[in-house]
């Protein structure tokens, strides 16, 4: 049988077609899953950081160095090496609640108990402490930098998000937290301000996150975390003998492998390094 010069290419058409069609689902049942494992890279370990007492508080500033807190307040600074730079010890003793040393101009220090922040420099020399306290603010749980120099903070006295203006004592932006949280069931233990967005987790809900106006967007639902870390546009977190990462634009998951196995109180995680921790010492990792 002869076939015409249209019916070949209509022949054609449907063998490509097919082609592409069996590919898809060759693809779909390879990586279908939002959740993709990805290879660790050669992970080397440098060392191991001996510490005179716990981990209670860390951050990360850009340049991969880490900072640490023990129960008597004091904080260290450390190299990507894991060498100790500098050592600040405060005036008073104090638990540290959150730190935040990511903005590098400056590394804030919140103070639940003394209801305090402090503002320490690179050389962890500190400003004077300022007191979160105006008649629009009860009781501070949680607070952190914003990026225009003001403070997020969690009350727990009227339950809201609240962002409050330093140089005028007063709160600009308020965000009642009792519809997105059980006010008699939470445990938020981490607020940041990343990429515009204000992340807050609560340990027995997931991750909330809102816009730099305080407005509500969405929820991750991870639970059980009493911290989270940021690389990229991603969030992370320990998830068994692997490091989990989410977008958090496109909520894709995908999955790293830890060099070690082992339950850390702490993982800090960059392009070249990562800090495992574990109660009184840190394993240092490059690569």
């Amino acid at each position: 049988m002869v076939c015409s010069i249209f019916e070949l290419k209509e022949l054609l058409l449907v063998l490509i077609n097919f082609k592409m069609l069996y590919r898809l689902i060759i693809f779909i049942c390879l990586f279908g899953s939002v959740s993709i494992k990805c290879w660790s890279g050669d992970w080397k370990k440098i060392k191991t950081v001996q510490l005179s007492s716990p981990v209670m508080t860390i951050s990360l500033d850009r340049y991969g160095m880490f900072y640490i807190s023990d129960d008597d307040g004091n904080i260290y600074k450390y190299d990507t090496l894991g060498v100790l730079q500098l050592t600040y010890s405060p005036s008073r003793k104090a638990d540290v609640t959150l730190m935040e040393a990511w903005r590098n101009v400056n590394i804030f220090v919140f103070y639940r108990n003394l209801q305090e922040f402090v503002l320490l420099d690179r050389f962890l020399s500190p400003s004077p402490n300022v007191r979160l306290e105006s008649t629009d603010i009860g009781f501070v749980r949680l607070a952190t930098f914003s990026y225009d120099n003001n403070i997020w903070l969690i009350d727990e006295q009227d339950f809201s998000l609240k962002k409050y203006d330093i140089g005028h004592s007063k709160v600009e932006l308020y965000t009642p937290l009792d519809l997105l949280l059980d006010p008699s069931l939470y445990d938020m233990n981490f607020i940041r301000e990343y990429q515009n967005l204000v992340f807050v987790n609560d340990k027995n809900s997931g991750v909330l996150v809102f816009d730099n106006m305080g407005i509500y967007k969405t929820k991750i639902p991870i639970k059980g975390l009493s911290r989270i870390g940021f690389f990229n546009d991603e969030i992370y977190f320990q998830d068994g003998d692997k490091v989990k990462f989410i977008n958090i634009y496109t909520y894709i998951e995908r999955t790293e492998n830890l060099p070690e196995s082992g339950s850390f109180q702490f993982i800090l995680y960059t392009s070249s390094c990562l800090y495992l921790f574990k109660n009184a010492s840190v394993e240092v990792y490059k690569r």
